[in-house]
């Protein structure tokens, strides 16, 4: 009998994890993920594990009663052929299988050209003479590469070329090179959603137009994309109300991952789209350039503000005009980025009351598991994490004499819960 084997997909590492037939139960929005014959299947909607072992039984009875079609051979002379070549069949036939938007073949193309670039000091040409240590002068390689600006790669950016070259040598059949510890390593950075204080100074600073472009991002929590290329006739002033859908015909997008939606907006937001429309009258993008076209520059407003209102952190260095500058002197500080922008509306959103759910469908993630790691910091700051927290502190307080001072204060009174006993969202278990 044809063996399908369950997966899961690590969110963190981009990579599948084999399920162990004793695991601990996943939390929700987990993606499974088969395997049989080469192939990985994704299971769409399956809400957990028995549902995803079902789906793998099931899939393995179809294997063999034969209503699965046999995949096609692969050429059995893959390893004798020029690695150049390869590459480019990959790049067109991957970028219509995988329905690739822009900047994904761009990076794609990126990385595989810098590939080539590191085989020619080893002169290696055939895929057949990929090995290990091609992956690590790789690594090292993107370390010391430098862009047409002169800037030297970070470590996420080496990660993901490194990432997209590993793929394409999996796909003809070189893979597990190197080791999982010699992989390239970045340290994954914690966003944390903007503060209030300086939003509201933002808006306090910025002039209508400019207004517009940061309350739009704060009060929707759209991608870059699908704020530049929302028209009005997109938009339901009457019932409150923004549809989220591709447009190729006529800009050549598309949503990410077929995620058309439709999302609510604020009575605020609202009136300040109205007022907007009043002043632009036309009936195209809600947003556009000069030349009537997606501004795809909507974050340059951003930094402008912040500049001007002294919110820049003054320490990042960046390019403006082809030049090296300061973001102390110029709109290039990296604090302000629209990713946070969108992770600062998931965070207001349940800071007031919405549930993670509704948060996950509103900005179009595929995962729950992806919301909830956008809403990890709220889950440190809520009042009941606040509580356990000063709770764990004052254990070893209590048994101080009454009355002791610390820097001139006595202790406050926090009520401990029986030691042994678990606090579990503010309820005390036995």
């Amino acid at each position: 009998m044809q063996k399908v084997s369950l997966y899961i997909r690590n969110h963190s590492t981009r990579r599948y994890e084999k399920v162990k037939p004793k695991t601990p139960p996943y939390p929700m929005g987990t993606i499974f993920v088969l395997r049989y014959r080469g192939k990985w299947e994704t299971l769409n909607d399956c809400p957990g594990l028995t549902e995803a072992r079902v789906a793998a039984k099931r899939r393995e009875i179809e294997l063999l009663t034969g209503r699965i079609e046999q995949p096609r051979p692969k050429h059995k002379d893959q390893n004798a052929r020029a690695i150049d070549v390869l590459i480019d069949k990959y790049l067109s036939e991957r970028a219509v299988q995988r329905n690739w938007r822009k900047h994904t073949k761009q990076a794609y193309v990126l990385g595989l050209r810098l590939f080539l670039d590191s085989l020619k000091l080893s002169g290696k040409t055939m895929l057949g003479e990929i090995e290990g240590d091609d992956l690590r002068n790789y690594a090292a390689y993107l370390r010391k590469y430098r862009t047409s600006t002169g800037k030297l790669y970070d470590d996420r950016s080496i990660y993901n070329h490194f990432l997209n070259v590993v793929t394409f040598l999996n796909a003809h059949g070189k893979s597990n090179l190197i080791e999982q510890q010699d992989w390239p390593r970045y340290e994954k950075k914690k966003v944390k959603p903007y503060d209030e204080a300086d939003l509201a100074r933002l808006l306090q600073f910025a002039d209508d137009d400019e207004g517009d472009v940061i309350e739009f991002f704060l009060g929707i929590g759209f991608r870059n994309g699908e704020s530049t290329h929302t028209e009005w006739p997109d938009i339901d002033l009457r019932n409150k109300e923004v549809h989220v859908y591709s447009k190729k015909e006529k800009f050549g997008w598309e949503v990410k991952d077929s995620e058309q939606r439709i999302v609510g907006i604020s009575d605020r937001l609202s009136q300040r789209l109205a007022a907007r429309h009043k002043r632009h009258p036309e009936n195209g993008l809600v947003f556009p350039n000069a030349k009537g076209n997606p501004d795809k520059h909507l974050l340059r407003v951003i930094k402008r503000v912040a500049l001007r209102v002294g919110l820049n952190c003054g320490k990042c260095v960046g390019t403006h005009e082809r030049k090296r500058v300061t973001c102390q002197t110029h709109p290039v500080c990296r604090r302000w980025i629209l990713h946070t922008m969108r992770k600062t509306w998931a965070t207001f959103q349940v800071r007031s009351g919405t549930d993670p759910v509704t948060v996950k469908d509103d900005l179009g993630h595929s995962s729950l598991v992806t919301t909830l790691g956008y809403l990890s910091a709220e889950d440190r700051r809520s009042a009941v994490r606040r509580a356990q927290i000063n709770a764990a502190d004052a254990r070893v307080r209590q048994h101080e004499p009454h009355g002791t001072l610390q820097q001139g204060k006595p202790h406050s009174s926090v009520p401990l819960p029986p030691s042994g006993s678990v606090v579990i969202s503010g309820v005390q278990a036995p």
